[in-house]
């Protein structure tokens, strides 16, 4: 323990002699010369703000900028995701995420009164310059009553913390003779405890108070030691205002007649401990600490404690046994540190952030505080906000504040484009909340209720990428290893609820495992005997409450749905892929030149492979490594283009098994029902597959513009699925022609329904069936499969989905077509349409409106009125008039512009509308593409589960539906999906019906996707660099594809090709290979046949 005393020769020797001096440095006010501010906490350092500090200085000494700019260096000022920052005041310009180059231009603009505009704050993806720091939305969310001094202060400065009316309230407490007045003024403003119990400080001073000590010796301890991760909210206020939290221990020790204090903070935390030494220090010199403190008979002194790191050392008694010397272990309570606390004496341990609220109150009194927060949870509360999260950094929100607010509003909403699942808050003994319950105010009891705690303050913010058995079990691995081991049900309980854990993420859990889990962690739960023992298993609760489903997942299925637990994910890009295609494997083939063998592994697990490589939505890379690790991720779809671009389907011979005697039918010749078909051909059973249309393809053909898939490309896949077991018939409709009954009591042993989604959901606006407005599906069916051109004049399309967009880059093709627009609810950035297909319409010409509704259709007979009206004389049945041949004709649709409103249940901002912005849209088509939805009402006659958007209700696992030898898959289950999916929809139906006619039980016992094939890597120079640029298919040039539908991208050169492949990362070598003794590596499969 260090001793850092106030000097025995005070320079103030009374209140007044401190209050003159005090009143003359407010006095004397700020310097009026432009100030830049710059964070030099820990958080900014790292970030590199010492670099811009250096430049600045050398600016102002080359320049002799003197006394025309000041430079003010800070602890952290919040807005970490913006470190290196220059805030300029007076007119607080944030000039966020700075490089030294920047740095000459600020300090010009700032002596000349002026902005460098281009590098002000603007929110990501806006172009709206945000001129002060006060119209930023991180800030305008907050209130600031204890992190916002930060900005106003030189933490090594003490003059800067009077400047600012620091150490009014200790002068304030020194001057009120009654010191009981102090302590019930803090019980009045219920203020309570900020480093997790949120016990009444009040309450815990006044019992304080009341607490005779033998040897006449009482402690105020200030608690700074944060071991929560993520967590650095006590760091920075040490960093960055000491002076808050000397003034506010010193009023403690005043309140409570103690002589000694001592701040415990970690030695990983130098820089704090740096400043906090300096500012003891500085108090000392002015006579703020020592003996008989301003001549009012009152002794107090404090020291500062570097303790070891160890988290359990935040548990009060721990610490007291710490600073004693002793094992950091906690103790039986009673005693409480009250009553006999560090070497015997009465002992009142604080938290950082509790003793910075302190002069607040005492400045302003319990009644302003009070109007802060809620009625049992006053003030404020600062939060580390981290994970996921677009705006990083510290935030400062009254208490009662809505989880939905600080994630959403003040962080920014995602960091990237996966959903937020959930936030985990109280460090690793909180809870984790899924955003289901971000309407949740933040506050003790609130959190208690949901199975959290509020801890110091540590946010987590996690998203669908964040797997919640790998997060239980992190924190249940960082709390075995920081259990002391004096409780045994800590020590081993928190072992054993790991050990769980890690089975289960390894792909060795048992459903017996969610028993035992939640039955040990009640039991650690309840026999422990420190808060940290008793939260412990918050993290495993929490999770099994609210995601029990994830638990599931990986001991029912061995998956791991957000590609985190390696054992059961395996190469992502492969457990990412619906059909479980191996990109990694085609992709090495690719690489070693042998094109054929990369077709054979594309074609053995995806009967559609050329449609795939230019339609596939492209999950595999959405997971690859390379693209997930910070690059670019491969372009796993333009490869497998150009494999199947040059190479023969003939390639790939698919083996028929012995045929079977049962038959099956396929009701639909989409993707899903094809597919179908040709695996159940391939298993030996005979197939019919009933289509309402005049030709196979489903969606394929009838939605899909040719200019994205070829018709020709299409009909030849189809054609080499088709075989001599497969029977097609045509215009045969469902509910028609047939019902499921009539299939299952004719020659058919089971049914797979897969027809699709064919039905374009409506506006409900009055008009809609006026001639010129097209539901989308109708539109796109009219000219694909029979050649008709609807749009003309000026096209508007409402939606934002890849139909919409399709329906828009077609109607532009349409030979009489002038212009389109197409008009979305939400932004650009939320349209669900692939990104790459949103670019090409708009290099083609189209006009997208976002933020914007259709509230009504305007059609012909509102003219005809309007002129009746004006005393246009009208009558019927005469010669040349024909204005009734011309009723119902689209004229315009009149729009409401939206602002966004708070995130919805898909994750994604409500549109509001913004009344009094109607406007009107002069059109002359209108195409509604905002949905689709199977045309199903039909099949609950028929015995079928069918949800209220049509959709039948199927067994997920086996795609069997209520009815006993009928299954069901593609869009008819799931609602407008992709094609891929169909596909898998498809094979895993054909599996189910085969384990069904087989008699088997339906359910596959799930084993983890992982590599089992080794291929020898690149040698070391055949390999690319792997952050290189990713390649991209050439595609024709936006004058080119204007009123053709010629196809549009095109297949990568074999260069090209081959390099992109070798910027793999071969995922599957850590599967697949091994080293051996002698360093040297072979296939694992190899090792397993030399024994």
């Amino acid at each position: 323990m260090t001793a850092i005393k106030g000097n025995e020769m005070n320079t103030f020797q009374t209140v007044a002699e401190f209050k003159a001096y005090r009143e003359s440095i407010l006095a004397a006010g700020r310097s009026q010369r432009p100030c830049l501010v710059i964070c030099g906490g820990t958080g900014g350092q790292a970030s590199g703000s010492n670099d811009l500090i250096r430049v600045i200085k050398r600016q102002i000494l080359e320049q002799d900028l003197h006394d025309r700019l000041s430079l003010r260096i800070t602890g952290c000022l919040g807005f970490c995701e913006m470190d290196p920052f220059i805030i300029v005041e007076p007119g607080y310009h944030l000039y966020p995420k700075l490089k030294m180059e920047h740095v000459p231009r600020i300090v010009e603009a700032a002596v000349k009164g002026e902005v460098v505009e281009e590098l002000l704050y603007r929110e990501p993806g806006s172009a709206v310059v945000r001129f002060s720091e006060q119209e930023i939305p991180f800030f305008q969310g907050q209130t600031r009553i204890v992190l916002g001094q930060n900005q106003q202060v030189d933490p090594i400065r003490i003059n800067d913390y009077l400047k600012m009316g620091g150490y009014a309230a200790l002068e304030k407490a020194l001057e009120t003779p009654d010191r009981q007045w102090i302590v019930d003024e803090i019980l009045r403003s219920n203020l309570r405890g900020r480093g997790g119990a949120g016990f009444p400080t009040g309450r815990k001073w006044e019992l304080a108070r009341n607490m005779n000590s033998v040897s006449g010796r009482k402690y105020v301890i200030c608690n700074a030691d944060e071991g929560d991760p993520g967590a650095y909210m006590d760091r920075s206020m040490l960093e960055g205002n000491p002076h808050a939290i000397l003034e506010g221990m010193i009023i403690a020790a005043l309140a409570m007649r103690a002589s000694n204090g001592i701040i415990y903070v970690r030695t990983e935390y130098p820089l704090a401990i740096k400043h906090v030494t300096i500012a003891i220090r500085e108090a000392g010199r002015l006579g703020l600490l020592g003996r008989n403190i301003l001549g009012r008979g009152f002794d107090f002194d404090i020291e500062v404690f570097h303790g070891a790191g160890a988290f359990v050392c935040g548990e009060e008694t721990a610490l007291i046994k710490s600073i004693e010397g002793e094992m950091g272990e906690p103790r039986q309570r009673p005693p409480y540190p009250i009553a006999k606390g560090l070497f015997g004496c009465p002992t009142c341990i604080n938290n950082v952030e509790t003793l910075a609220n302190i002069p607040y109150i005492i400045n302003r009194g319990a009644e302003a505080y009070l109007k802060i927060g809620t009625e049992n949870n006053a003030g404020t509360k600062i939060f580390s906000l981290v994970g996921k999260i677009k705006n990083t950094g510290l935030v400062e929100v009254p208490l009662g504040t809505p989880i939905s607010k600080v994630v959403y509003e003040i962080g920014g909403g995602p960091s990237g484009s996966a959903k937020i699942k959930a936030i985990q808050t109280g460090g690793p003994s909180g809870g984790c909340i899924p955003s289901s319950l971000f309407d949740l105010p933040i506050d003790y009891d609130s959190l208690a209720k949901v199975g959290s705690i509020m801890g110091s303050g540590g946010m987590i913010v996690m998203d669908d990428n964040t797997c919640m058995v790998d997060v239980a079990k992190y924190f249940m691995k960082f709390l075995q290893d920081e259990s002391c081991g004096k409780c045994f049900t800590c020590r081993k309980g928190t072992q054993r609820l790991h050990e769980i854990l890690e089975d289960i993420t390894c792909g060795k859990g048992l459903p017996e495992h969610l028993t035992l889990l939640e039955e040990l962690a009640q039991t650690v739960k309840d026999t422990t005997m420190c808060g940290l023992g008793q939260t412990a298993a918050n993290p495993v609760l929490s999770t099994l409450k609210y995601f029990r489903e994830e638990y599931e997942r990986h001991i029912f299925d061995k998956r791991c749905d957000a590609y985190v637990c390696k054992p059961l994910t395996g190469a992502p890009c492969q457990a990412a892929c619906p059909v479980d295609t191996e990109p990694w494997r085609y992709v090495a083939m690719i690489e070693k030149g042998d094109y054929e063998e990369a077709y054979r592994v594309i074609r053995s697990a995806n009967p559609f492979p050329a449609v795939s490589a230019r339609v596939c939505d492209r999950k595999c890379e959405s997971r690859c490594s390379l693209g997930t690790s910070g690059g670019e991720a491969v372009a796993i779809r333009a490869l497998k283009r150009f494999v199947t671009d040059r190479v023969k389907p003939s390639t790939y011979k698919p083996v028929l098994a012995k045929k079977k005697r049962q038959r099956v039918a396929v009701v639909g010749a989409g993707p899903a029902g094809i597919t179908a078909a040709h695996c159940l051909s391939l298993r030996g059973y005979g197939v019919t597959v009933f289509e309402a249309e005049d030709r196979p393809g489903g969606m394929l053909t009838c939605s899909l513009p040719a200019y994205r898939l070829p018709r020709d490309v299409v009909e030849k896949e189809i054609k080499t699925l088709l075989n001599r077991r497969i029977k097609m018939e045509f215009g045969r409709v469902l509910g028609k022609d047939m019902t499921v009954q009539d299939l299952l009591a004719g020659r058919y042993d089971a049914v797979f329904l897969a027809f699709g989604a064919h039905e374009s959901m409506r506006l409900d606006l009055r008009h809609e069936d006026v001639r010129g407005v097209f539901p989308s599906i109708e539109f796109l069916k009219a000219f694909n499969m029979r050649g008709e051109e609807l749009a003309r004049g000026h096209v508007g399309v409402i939606g934002g989905g890849n139909s919409a967009v399709d329906a828009a880059r077609v109607a532009l093709r349409q030979k009489d077509v002038t212009s389109v627009s197409l008009f979305y609810r939400r932004t650009r950035e939320e349209m669900p349409a692939y990104e790459e297909e949103i670019d090409a319409a708009l290099e083609e010409g189209v006009r997208i409106e976002t933020l914007i509704s259709p509230v009504k259709i305007r059609v012909r007979q509102e003219e005809i009125e309007a002129a009746v009206r004006e005393g246009v004389e009208l009558e019927t049945l005469v010669s040349p008039v024909k204005i009734h041949s011309r009723k119902g004709r689209l004229v315009d649709i009149e729009c409401i512009r939206n602002r966004l409103g708070d995130v919805d249940a898909t994750g994604r901002r409500k549109p509001l509308p913004i009344p009094g912005s109607e406007f009107r849209v002069r059109l002359d088509t209108l195409i509604v593409a905002v949905g689709e939805k199977p045309k199903s009402e039909f099949l609950a006659s028929m015995g079928l589960d069918i949800d209220k958007s049509g959709r039948i209700r199927v067994n997920a696992k086996t795609l069997e539906t209520s009815l006993r030898g009928v299954f069901a898959g593609g869009d008819l289950v799931t609602g407008p999906n992709t094609v891929i999916d169909a596909v898998a929809a498809g094979k895993k139906a054909a599996e189910s019906i085969d384990r069904y006619l087989q008699k088997k039980p339906l359910a596959k016992p799930a084993t983890p996707k992982l590599p089992s094939v080794y291929i020898e890597p690149a040698q070391g120079g055949e390999s690319e660099d792997k952050t290189g640029a990713r390649a991209v298919n050439p595609s024709l040039a936006p004058a080119e594809r204007i009123k053709n539908f010629r196809e549009v991208e095109m297949a990568l050169p074999e260069k090209a090709a081959r390099t992109e492949s070798r910027r793999c990362l071969r995922c599957d070598l850590a599967f697949t290979e091994e080293k051996s003794a002698d360093g040297s590596v072979r296939s694992v499969m190899e090792g397993a046949r030399h024994g």
